[in-house]
């Protein structure tokens, strides 16, 4: 893969120790959905995002749309296992599993190129399985829009930017009453990288 390039903002997180919770903002979208979100949770983001651009199991998925096949617009990693995740990102995981008392056993990293790359509206597949899914998502390199709406369509309700190491949790009914986007964006100043972990049994199982 190419050099990819992002620019870090002049106005980074406070200085926090590396995987802490100190500044946590635990915010309900509803009774029954609520988003955590740590600013610079992984302060060296930029040498993970290097790591994973080198070393991560990069390809470009397809999906069908209107009975063809077409390429989705960001390059994907996945790991098989929790046993395939490099110490750097099995780190990661096992801080979210103690904190939040459940069992990650998925992980993949979405590679957002520059601001063509996108995802459109949806709610994670997880939902499908758990009636109360965590879904964890670290963010490296660049910042882009992270935007969530109610499920039913209307106006975007809540917005962030993370980059830089933020990590955003969803929480509660987000997969299943909320739907979430990160949009095209031609002012967007490079790349971005997020690594998802999620889990196939209920929370409180470690």
């Amino acid at each position: 893969m190419s050099e990819l390039a992002w620019q870090e903002s002049l106005f980074g997180a406070p200085d926090r120790p590396r995987l802490s919770f100190q500044g946590l903002r635990h915010e309900p979208l509803d009774e029954r959905s609520w988003i955590d979100v740590v600013e610079g949770w992984v302060p060296d983001h930029g040498d993970l995002f290097d790591e994973l651009e080198r070393d991560a199991p990069w390809a470009q998925r397809t999906r069908t749309m209107w009975d063809k096949d077409v390429l989705e617009p960001r390059l994907v990693a996945v790991y098989p296992s929790v046993a395939a995740l490099p110490p750097s990102l099995e780190q990661l995981r096992s801080v979210l599993s103690a904190r939040y008392e459940v069992d990650l056993d998925s992980c993949l990293v979405n590679l957002y190129r520059d601001g063509h790359d996108a995802v459109a509206w949806h709610g994670d597949t997880v939902r499908k399985r758990l009636e109360l899914p965590l879904v964890f998502t670290v963010s490296l390199g660049s910042r882009r829009q992270f935007l969530l709406r109610r499920v039913q369509g209307g106006p975007v309700v809540r917005g962030y930017t993370p980059g830089e190491g933020d990590l955003i949790v969803m929480g509660g009914r987000t997969q299943h009453e909320w739907v979430h986007t990160v949009p095209r964006d031609k002012r967007a100043s490079g790349a971005r990288m997020s690594v998802t972990f999620r889990h196939s049994t209920p929370v409180g199982r470690v």
